[in-house]
């Protein structure tokens, strides 16, 4: 009975519950995690398949089941790591939008186990073509957000007509990768705003 009194439908305690994962499921799942954390350790190069079986405990002849190469399995261990933002809202100020873009997309995917990953994968990329066509489409996913917010601040009138937006995108990602993959420190709140306020912030 629910409150009140009135009988509960039996599709509301239905609704409730999430299917179980099956275990080929948790298996897969597994394998991800292991070789996510392997790459972030210790690199794309140095990441086996041994390793992988190891760490996750999921037999070698599963994973090759479940993946073709070490190739696409660090493929997608990349994708399931990578964080995808919104589309950052129309709020008419361009401070805010940058800053919720570059929190959002770069910086998210700096943080944790991916921007642990970066490094190798960047390396691994200059050999691998799969992996190459996997890092430039993150990037690409990127500076389509910040385009995007640029592009609205130009038809807004808060930046000028001829601004040069790839360069402008570029100028704001530099400091943040930089910070990340070169210094290796944390990218926080604070450095983001501190960018866009240096970089993108018209003079008054």
């Amino acid at each position: 009975m629910s409150q009140g009194g009135l009988p509960e439908s039996r599709y509301d305690s239905v609704a409730m519950v999430e299917p179980t994962p099956t275990r080929s499921e948790r298996a897969r799942q597994a394998v991800l995690d292991a070789t996510a954390d392997l790459v972030a350790e210790v690199g794309v190069e140095r990441t086996t398949i041994d390793e992988i079986a190891n760490r996750s405990g999921v037999a070698k002849t599963t994973i090759y089941r479940h993946f073709a190469s070490k190739e696409v399995l660090v493929v997608e261990a990349v994708h399931a790591c990578t964080f995808i933002a919104p589309v950052v809202a129309d709020t008419g100020s361009l401070r805010d939008e940058l800053i919720s873009c570059f929190s959002g997309t770069t910086k998210a995917s700096l943080d944790g186990r991916l921007g642990d990953m970066m490094l190798s994968l960047m390396d691994a990329a200059q050999r691998d073509p799969e992996l190459g066509r996997l890092v430039r489409a993150q990037a690409d996913q990127r500076r389509r957000f910040a385009t995007t917010v640029i592009e609205r601040a130009v038809v807004r009138g808060d930046l000028p007509a001829d601004v040069d937006v790839d360069l402008l995108v570029t100028l704001l990602a530099g400091p943040l990768v930089y910070t990340k993959l070169v210094r290796r420190l944390r990218v926080t709140d604070e450095l983001v705003a501190a960018v866009v306020d240096t970089v993108a912030m018209p003079s008054t």
